[in-house]
């Protein structure tokens, strides 16, 4: 495949674990689980975004500017735009499977067209793509950010904007506890992310049960031997 244009960058958009944990718990356990359960899957989508060979935009936590989400992303956006990169794929991390070879093909859409989206079965997206010709910010802040109406809304977007959007595969977040442990479920059983998260899930003494694995699976750092933080 050929390697990613330099002029696509990935934009990161991350609360921060902490406020990931409060927001949104996805086990049970409290603050310190979920905390830890956000790291790992922060590490996750930084090592795929590595890995597609894309420039990096990380804009996280305190980093963010707005009132709201809409106003928010639509900074980071300009913000991205601003460092001169001509296409910008936002992403976030609870989709499970968003992987390396899925961030190279949405840059080589984004890069014929203007506008790739990652559809979300809950009816949001879990990627945007978007080129600086089809970032309009007064669209942009009147769309239903984190509603089921996202993608419908989206599709409505490109044709104000005379676009013909390319569709990656439709995937599902991790929103609840419950779809987190089915896509876990998912992953392939040697599935370093699995395993890293199966670690925290599991009572105190399940880190031991599962060193082997990890050392198998080239991963032995992924998850520290101990319980999992209260």
């Amino acid at each position: 495949m050929p390697a990613p244009s330099r002029n696509i960058a990935l934009l990161l958009f991350l609360r921060s674990e902490t406020q990931e944990a409060l927001a949104k718990p996805l086990a049970e356990g409290g603050r310190g689980v979920n905390t830890a359960i956000y790291q790992r899957l922060n590490q996750y989508i930084r090592r795929q975004a590595r890995e597609s060979g894309l420039p990096l935009l990380v804009v996280k936590g305190g980093r963010q500017t707005g009132r709201t989400f809409g106003e928010r992303l639509a900074n980071a956006f300009e913000y991205a735009f601003g460092q001169g990169y001509s296409h910008v794929i936002a992403i976030g991390n609870d989709c499970l499977s968003l992987d390396a070879g899925r961030l190279r093909e949405a840059a080589g859409q984004l890069e014929q067209g203007d506008i790739v989206f990652g559809p979300a079965k809950d009816g949001g997206v879990y990627l945007l793509g978007l080129s600086r010709q089809a970032f309009s910010r007064r669209l942009f802040l009147g769309l239903p950010w984190q509603t089921g109406q996202l993608m419908a809304a989206l599709e409505k977007y490109s044709r104000r904007m005379c676009c013909m959007p390319f569709l990656l595969k439709e995937e599902e977040d991790a929103d609840t506890p419950l779809s987190f442990r089915r896509l876990l479920r998912r992953l392939p059983s040697r599935n370093y992310l699995r395993l890293a998260l199966q670690c925290l899930l599991m009572p105190a003494t399940g880190p031991h049960l599962l060193f082997t694995l990890l050392s198998s699976a080239g991963i032995k750092q992924t998850c520290p031997l101990r319980g999992p933080p209260v």
